[in-house]
């Protein structure tokens, strides 16, 4: 799968790709006017983006990558999860162009799409603390040698930047990408009583428990991590890589031959990466 840098703007081309735009653009406002982490709306306006107007990703690239130093890249469909995980540890943020039909308005099945991406992640981009915290995760990704340290990775993801909560203004405010753009969890989380919603310092500690005794408690309703602050965020980052760190130390320490080889799919993940990274950042 190739990418390539945001050199143009590029729109969907599906007729009825500016209606669904407009539908979802104004579906999510409504829904988050309440609920959104401050600054995503002013965000949202210096991207350029609009109810009206399909959005242009050349004009977003270049104010990213001015306020943040981060670039786009641009993808036709989403990209692997190592690749995706590499790019974040380079300040790189895969971006894919194809804009959901209205038979997948709600749940593209493909992944994300140009307005997951766009609103879920390139917007909170422009908080230097939320760019930091998402740097620092695609670096503990590479930590994770083992299955185990995969899924942990996973796991805090999904509880932190898919759907997780930014404490502000006496009541906790979305900040996770499946709460900023899928009416189905926003609801969800905005419906939850509050016991479900917890400290995000102890996350890792949660999350790092066994795999039998995580699903009993998957069966139950969901819980939502509170992050103080990007700081926070961080913060937690920093533990989910020192749990990293031991469950690879704890992995070398089981294997019956003390030289054995590193895992492959450590390596690959690092090496994949590399031996792409011309091809990442030829223009057309």
């Amino acid at each position: 799968m190739s990418l390539h840098l945001l050199a143009r703007p590029h729109h969907p081309a599906a007729p009825a790709s500016g209606m669904i735009w407009k539908m979802l653009f104004d579906r999510q406002q409504a829904l988050l006017h309440r609920w959104a982490a401050l600054g995503f709306g002013p965000a949202l306006a210096e991207l350029g983006l609009r109810r009206d107007m399909l959005p242009n990703l050349s004009h977003i690239g270049r104010v990213v990558q001015q306020r943040t130093g981060w670039t786009l890249l641009l993808t036709g469909t989403p990209v692997s999860e190592g690749t995706y995980y590499a790019a974040l540890a380079q300040r790189e943020l895969p971006v894919v162009s194809r804009l959901r039909s209205f038979s997948e308005f709600d749940q593209p099945p493909g992944g994300v799409d140009l307005f997951a991406d766009l609103f879920g992640r390139v917007a909170l981009l422009l908080q230097p603390g939320y760019a930091q915290a998402l740097h620092e995760l695609g670096q503990a990704w590479l930590l994770a040698a083992t299955p185990a340290g995969v899924g942990l990775v996973r796991r805090f993801a999904r509880a932190t930047f898919e759907r997780g909560l930014l404490a502000a203004e006496g009541r906790p405010q979305f900040y996770g990408s499946a709460l900023l753009t899928s009416a189905r969890y926003l609801h969800a989380a905005a419906s939850a009583d509050a016991t479900a919603y917890q400290p995000l310092a102890g996350a890792v500690r949660h999350l790092s428990q066994p795999v039998a005794e995580a699903s009993l408690i998957a069966v139950g309703p969901e819980t939502y991590f509170v992050a103080e602050s990007w700081a926070d965020l961080s913060a937690a980052i920093q533990q989910l890589s020192h749990e990293l760190v031991k469950t690879q130390r704890q992995a070398i320490g089981s294997r019956p031959l003390p030289f054995a080889k590193v895992p492959a799919d450590y390596t690959s993940r690092q090496q994949a990466f590399a031996a792409r990274t011309p091809g990442l950042r030829q223009a057309d």
